[in-house]
């Protein structure tokens, strides 16, 4: 499987995003074609190799337009995008990014979404950031995008609403369920426009997923910043169709003289206890006895420490163990806002598809609170995922 993984480790900003995939072999050209075909005007991009450190070269996406300043509500700016020569696709991303976008402001500001007006955001040099990085993954065509932590720094900075604190609230807000690092550095590491499309246009992240690294592309940014190389890289990559494979151990034991009460007591205490699976089956022991075979899955070198809680919590004498490897899909917790309020749930990464799955507990509270049935509140924390 093709895909494109972002490395925001120094942080990122739409054109480091946008300069990663020029570097990556996207014709600037291509890309331009795209962004005039929406009948914007006054602005001209380029695209030109900058060193950055000890003669090694980042590509630089340079924006220059005319004006400064343009605010610009969300609808003005799905006009734009929607009257482009380009593929449904590509619209979809970057209305994506924007309505992220949006949504952020509408929630710093405490507003509804269709009363937001765009500062920087709003201008042209910001709709070529993200349109150009929506034409120029078009022309990658990869079969999915990932991203590693995102870099934040500390400190304050001056835009249109003022001087804010670092990161601006708006990226605070786009950021929320995304893992981050806190660089100790007094700057913006990620604005708001780099940080709606990392997270509007990935997958999840691509830690510990098996990959050969074909290509690299790197973006400059604008603004050095002491300590930190300011670049964002780009890997396109051949990954596997499921996530990485984990080394596990697997323990058993027979067990014929213990109680249905205390079986699973011993199935809560070894979850508790960190145990990844456990499961037990009915089985037939010597001189035709009844009993279960109780079956753990756990971390690499944890089979000590659950054989431990085993031996406490069960009549067992023995257990024996192996080692597995074992395929899991990518998975990654939110939190889903519904008319009864926030109910927690997972979003699963399928081959063919993303899948929302609602925590169970969750769901039977809400409905046990409000008189609904438990298939109606996951029906609508489905609905609301999405």
């Amino acid at each position: 499987m093709r895909v494109l993984c972002f490395d925001p480790v120094n942080g990122a900003a739409g054109d480091m995003i946008l300069g990663s995939l020029l570097d990556l072999g996207v014709p600037v050209e291509e890309v331009d074609k795209g962004l005039r075909s929406t009948g914007i005007s006054g602005f001209t991009l380029q695209f030109r190799q900058e060193e950055y450190a000890m003669g090694i070269l980042a590509g630089k996406a340079d924006v220059q337009v005319e004006e400064s300043h343009h605010h610009r509500h969300l609808g003005d700016i799905v006009a734009v995008i929607e009257k482009g020569d380009y593929s449904q696709r590509v619209k979809d991303r970057a209305l994506a990014v924007f309505r992220r976008l949006a949504e952020a402001e509408a929630a710093v500001h405490r507003i509804a979404v269709e009363k937001v007006h765009f500062h920087e955001v709003g201008a042209v040099d910001a709709i070529v950031d993200i349109l150009g990085t929506a034409i120029a993954l078009e022309y990658l065509d990869v079969d999915g995008v990932y991203c590693g932590p995102i870099a934040i720094g500390m400190g304050s900075v001056v835009c249109a609403h003022g001087n804010l604190p670092v990161p601006a609230p708006a990226t605070v807000e786009l950021l929320i369920g995304h893992p981050t690092i806190r660089k100790n550095v007094e700057h913006e590491l990620t604005t708001p426009t780099g940080a709606a499309i990392l997270t509007a246009l990935t997958k999840g992240d691509w830690s510990g997923r098996p990959m050969v690294i074909q290509e690299v592309g790197t973006g400059r940014g604008s603004k050095d910043v002491e300590g930190i190389p300011n670049v964002f890289r780009a890997f396109l990559a051949d990954m596997m169709d499921v996530s990485a494979h984990q080394e596990v151990d697997v323990i058993e034991s027979d067990i014929d003289d213990d109680t249905a009460e205390v079986t699973s007591e011993l199935m809560q205490v070894l979850r508790e206890a960190g145990a990844l699976d456990v499961t037990v089956n009915p089985v037939i022991m010597k001189k035709g006895r009844q009993g279960f075979r109780l079956t753990v899955v756990c971390s690499k070198g944890d089979a000590g420490k659950i054989s431990n809680v085993i031996f406490t919590h069960s009549s067992t004498i023995g257990v024996r163990f192996t080692g597995a490897r074992r395929f899991v899909l990518p998975r990654e917790r939110m939190t889903v806002k519904t008319k009864w309020g926030e109910i927690r749930a997972k979003r699963i990464t399928r081959p063919d598809r993303v899948e929302i799955v609602p925590e169970f507990e969750e769901c039977k509270r809400i409905a046990r609170e409000h008189s609904v049935s438990i298939r109606e509140v996951m029906q609508e924390v489905i609905l609301c995922g999405e």
